[in-house]
Formats: C-alpha cells, structure tokens, sequence
C-alpha cells in the first residue's frame, strides 16, 4: 500500500491524518450515519482510490498505529457503505473491517482512542452477522464513554440473534427474505 500512496510510511501517515480529519472534524456525529448525498460525493471525490487501494492491499501498511489502524477501518467499513450505498460492495470489505478490528484490539489500540474514535474502531464489530462476534461487540460498546453506541450494538446484535443476518440488506445481497423478514422489513424502523 505504501507504494501505491507514492512514498513510505510518511505518505500513508498523512492519509490516516485526511481521512481521520474529514471523519471526526469535518463531518458531525449525525452525518456519520445518515443518507446524505452531499457527504457520499466528498467521500466519493476524495476518498474512493484511497479506500479501493487500502481494500486491495488489505491494509498493508495501515496496521502499525491505532490513528493508521482506524483510518483504514473508516475507509473499508465507514467509506463503503457511503460509496456503495444499496449495493452488495458496500459489504464487501466487511471481512476486512472485522480483522482490523480485531487486530487493533487484540493490540491494545482501543485504550488508546479517545471514546468517539474507539466506537468506530469497534463498528465492524456491530456490522457483522455473526453471533459470537455480535456478543463481543456488546462487551466492547458496554465500555465507558461508549453509553450512546450501545443501544445501537444491542439492536444489531438482537436482529442477528433472532434472524442471523440483517434483513436490510438482503435486496443487495440478492438473498431472499423469510416471511419473518418480511414483516420485519416493514416497520419503518427496520435495518440501518
């Protein structure tokens, strides 16, 4: 990945810095979750090579800091979804976002970020569609500082509990929803 950014670690440190800054200062808490055009075409226009080059190298380059580390978790976790919003790629490089938080914490990084960024260190987390790892996530956001998070990691872990994947993203994924799912579906509160 560092050849790919041009130069060495100097160069995938600065675009750690760029993507944390756009992440975290630029944009508020609200527009980190909500469907908006206008952050999907900054992200689309500043970061998209990025975030593709970071997936195709899985990261190499990106593990050695918890600021690197996040970095390429908001750009494979965060920075798809936003990019490829409705369609199956913006799941794609979950795996990877899962291993990176994994590895992070496993590392120690998660002490070493301030609550706002570590709840995004542990986002991949609440977007699987594994139990187990839904269980850990709900240790993990249970940490203090975190209070405002839980009750979204409780919601992901209880549809995956009961359906073992998010409904809300079977159309992209071209699976087919259960009658169960269906239902679910329907509230207008389903998925995220």
């Amino acid at each position: 990945m560092a050849a790919d950014l041009g130069a060495g670690p100097g160069e995938v440190q600065r675009a750690a810095e760029a993507v944390l800054h756009f992440w975290f200062d630029e944009l508020s808490a609200e527009q980190h979750f909500a469907k908006d055009d206008a952050v999907d075409a900054a992200i689309r226009t500043r970061f998209s090579d990025l975030r593709d080059a970071v997936v195709a190298s899985e990261a190499e380059g990106w593990r050695n800091t918890a600021d690197r580390l996040l970095a390429a978790i908001v750009l494979v976790d965060q920075f798809s979804r936003n990019l490829h919003r409705g369609s199956a790629e913006a799941y794609a490089a979950d795996p990877l976002g899962l291993e990176l938080a994994l590895s992070g914490i496993a590392a120690g990084y998660a002490r070493r970020l301030a609550p706002v960024r570590r709840a995004f260190l542990y986002m991949p987390l609440m977007h699987s569609e594994d139990r187990g790892v839904q269980r850990f996530a709900l240790r993990c956001f249970a940490e203090e500082g975190l209070e405002a998070n839980l009750g979204f990691a409780r919601d992901h872990a209880e549809v995956i509990e009961r359906y073992g994947r998010f409904p809300s993203r079977n159309a992209a994924l071209g699976r087919v929803s259960t009658p169960d799912e269906q239902v679910y579906l329907s509230r207008p509160d389903a998925g995220w």
